[in-house]
């Protein structure tokens, strides 16, 4: 697993691209849109023009959204990823390929997924590339969703779910995506991911990132909530002596007025 301590981080590297995805969408939905009236009395063709309408207000709103989101947050460009291939296009290990107008994701969950290997695009792909070969898939398969580009999957029970195709770290987190996967309210707001971060902390039957653990702790009922130096020399790993020292003394103080109360 590439560590991304490792890489030099990167905020907005994508905006460039996204922004250009948001005008040709924007472009697409005014023509939709100006020849609508052309489908009146066709019922089958005036469907078909309102389910693409709403399609692409819905790229609309992702893209918006994955805009803002790159401005906040951290990318890093996978090693592997041929040196032609701009930085604006890439998000992690995963990147665009123009040529092929498809995507392309080194993210370890797709590799394992059925027939990923044994697709026709992805045969092809692979015979013209000897060395770096990762999962692509075409263009409309990939989507925007909580800033991420993302591809219908299932989850555990069967349904569609959102999973995101690139592998995230912790510092391309947010309450939402997280949620999304631990403690979603609802199945639309589900959402999967691979952590590129070590998942070393044990919550509720489930091993969390640090970074994870500090969002569930947020909204996830029965965690027994713990500063990370704690948690941290607990199991034996690199903390904050001096933080660790402070947690505990303060910890007493308010051992101390609970007993007299």
């Amino acid at each position: 697993m590439l560590l991304p301590k490792n890489q030099k981080y990167r905020e907005g590297v994508q905006i460039p691209f996204l922004e250009k995805m948001l005008k040709e969408n924007q472009k697409a939905l005014e023509q939709l849109e100006n020849s609508f009236d052309e489908t009146t009395g066709k019922q089958q063709e005036r469907l078909q023009a309102v389910e693409k309408i709403s399609k692409v207000k819905s790229n609309i709103v992702e893209i918006t959204k994955a805009i803002e989101y790159s401005k906040k947050m951290e990318f890093f460009r996978h090693p592997n990823i041929p040196q032609s291939i701009p930085d604006e296009y890439i998000w992690n290990d995963c990147w665009y390929n123009e040529k092929r107008n498809a995507w392309v994701t080194l993210n370890q969950y797709f590799f394992e997924a059925t027939n990923a290997r044994t697709r026709d695009i992805q045969v092809k792909y692979e015979t013209e590339n000897i060395t770096n070969v990762g999962i692509i898939a075409e263009e409309e398969k990939i989507e925007f969703r909580y800033g991420l580009l993302s591809i219908l999957s299932k989850d555990s029970e069967n349904r569609p779910i959102w999973y995101a195709y690139p592998t995230l770290y912790d510092v391309m987190l947010t309450k939402e995506i997280v949620k999304g996967t631990f403690y979603p309210e609802t199945q639309e707001k589900a959402y999967l991911y691979t952590a590129g971060d070590d998942t070393w902390i044990s919550v509720l039957g489930k091993y969390l990132t640090e970074q994870e653990y500090l969002f569930a702790c947020e909204f996830m009922p029965g965690i027994v909530k713990m500063p990370l130096n704690v948690l941290r020399a607990n199991v034996g790993r690199s903390y904050d002596p001096k933080e660790y020292k402070k947690t505990m003394k303060q910890w007493g103080k308010e051992k101390k007025k609970l007993k007299k109360q």
